[in-house]
């Protein structure tokens, strides 16, 4: 398709100050910017008068791949701007990167995808069930072997999840091998560190530790700083990142902008030593207490879903630490079963100093239909709540953060800008409406002030309605 956007104030993703102009689209390439463009014969026109016109937005830590293919118009993420997700996040990745991608060529999707190389993924492919254990030298040579081949078919870097299985049962020296691999091959390393919440800065460490010895750049994904012993502790992250910067690393983070997080209840405490009710009074303890677990999933009983584990210790008469041990033992137990949580357990404090810290980006950390709103809302409530309302960072530098800033990140130079030659992903939308709707109650209700997005040229939401256009393609690493 061939059009001209008109009228609209153009932030061009570097940070600069926006402008009035008007931009030439032909195929998937920006061709053109200035002022009174005026149509060729086949050209469409948009008119953004009034309106921000920006990058899309790439998401550094996304699980949209989680049933892409059967929802290949990835409406919750193309309703807040979202161009492209990078996937294969938290050590997970699908197997092999190169079956994945043929897959996404073969059903197109909405959106750009990219992939990183999911350590876990690689670990449990080599070691299998018997994963709870350090591994050998010869299965370290072997996962090396594994990293190189998913590097080889476009994999962005390494990721890790060092708080789930089975990358919990790894040691440091297991990931500086394999990100010696991928940083070898131009790639970065992006990881959920092992400890969110009273050991956050000791994990923080260990991956500075890791890009040092591996010879990478590294990003910390989704930051936060998750308990009380650590809560007002941002200036700290800082100095981490910064004394790392003067010894020539490249340590970078990013962050999604709500107060709680969602993952297994197991993550409350640091261990799998389950029986141990001093380990969850503990875990509790530091996050405020039982009422600030929402048990978000939970399939052998979804009447206890949507309620807090303080409101399920009340309704059946046990105390909250047996509330916890009871859904620990049916969900992972010989008989494995689904259960999720969401956990406010972050300050605001914090939150905005990440959010305006220059070298921390933006993501979702969410899926395509999760029970978190970060899924749907979280490039709106940035938008929205953090510049418009609070001021926390000027606009310019929100779409920096959303979008020049994760290109060069994730080597994806064709994009994250508004320039002749970059390809056309844009998002149009009212700087002075737009915000989000999502709520743990209505947690993929949709965003407000977003009208177009264009993927590669083609418009997959016009006038606030979906087009049924999937362009997206698959981003390899450069």
């Amino acid at each position: 398709m061939n059009m001209v956007i008109k009228n609209g104030l153009v932030i061009d993703g570097t940070g600069a100050r926006g402008r009035v102009s008007d931009i030439r689209i032909a195929g998937d390439t920006i061709r053109e910017i200035g002022r009174d463009l005026s149509p060729n014969p086949g050209e469409t026109t948009v008119d953004a008068k009034g309106m921000a016109v920006t990058p899309g937005f790439i998401d550094t830590h996304s699980h949209a791949s989680g049933g892409l293919i059967d929802n290949p118009d990835a409406e919750t993420q193309i309703r807040q701007g979202i161009t492209t997700s990078i996937v294969g996040q938290d050590g997970d990745s699908r197997f092999p990167l190169s079956d994945f991608f043929r897959e996404l060529l073969r059903i197109p999707v909405t959106l750009n995808i990219a992939s990183f190389v999911g350590h876990g993924t690689i670990r449990g492919h080599v070691l299998g069930d018997d994963y709870k254990r350090k591994a050998t030298a010869s299965e370290i040579q072997r996962m090396r072997v594994l990293v190189a081949q998913e590097m080889r078919s476009g994999g962005l870097g390494l990721s890790s999840g060092l708080e789930y299985d089975p990358g919990i049962y790894s040691d440091t020296a297991e990931i500086i091998a394999l990100a010696e691999v991928a940083g070898a091959m131009g790639g970065i390393y992006i990881s959920h560190v092992r400890d969110e919440e009273d050991g956050a800065l000791t994990s923080f460490r260990e991956l500075i530790d890791i890009a040092e010895k591996g010879r990478l750049p590294a990003q910390i994904s989704h930051i936060k700083l998750a308990s009380s012993p650590v809560w007002g502790k941002a200036g700290e992250v800082f100095r981490l990142m910064d004394d790392a910067r003067k010894r020539g690393l490249d340590i970078s983070a990013d962050i999604y902008p709500y107060p709680y997080w969602q993952s297994s209840i197991i993550v409350l405490i640091e261990t799998r030593e389950w029986d141990k009710r001093e380990l969850w009074e503990k875990g509790l303890a530091s996050i405020g207490g039982a009422k600030n677990v929402l048990l978000s999933s939970y399939e052998p009983d979804p009447e206890w879903v949507g309620k807090t584990i303080a409101e399920i210790a009340k309704m059946s008469g046990k105390d909250p630490v047996t509330v916890i041990q009871e859904i620990v033992a049916r969900t992972h137990g010989e008989k494995r079963a689904g259960e999720s949580v969401v956990v406010t357990a972050m300050q605001e404090r914090d939150i905005r100093a990440f959010i305006a810290h220059p070298r921390i980006m933006f993501c979702t950390d969410g899926g395509l239909r999760g029970s978190h709103p970060r899924g749907a809302g979280s490039y709106p409530r940035i938008l929205g709540k953090y510049v418009r309302e609070e001021r926390v960072i000027p606009l310019e530098e929100a779409i920096r953060k959303s979008t020049s800033l994760p290109a060069a990140r994730m080597g994806l130079r064709d994009r994250g800008t508004i320039a002749p030659g970059k390809k056309a992903d844009i998002v149009i939308f009212d700087p002075k409406t737009i915000h989000d709707t999502a709520t743990t109650k209505s947690p993929q209700s949709q965003p407000v002030g977003l009208l177009h997005v264009i993927v590669n040229g083609v418009p997959v939401l016009r006038d606030n309605k979906l087009t049924g256009e999937r362009p997206g393609a698959v981003l390899r690493r450069s």
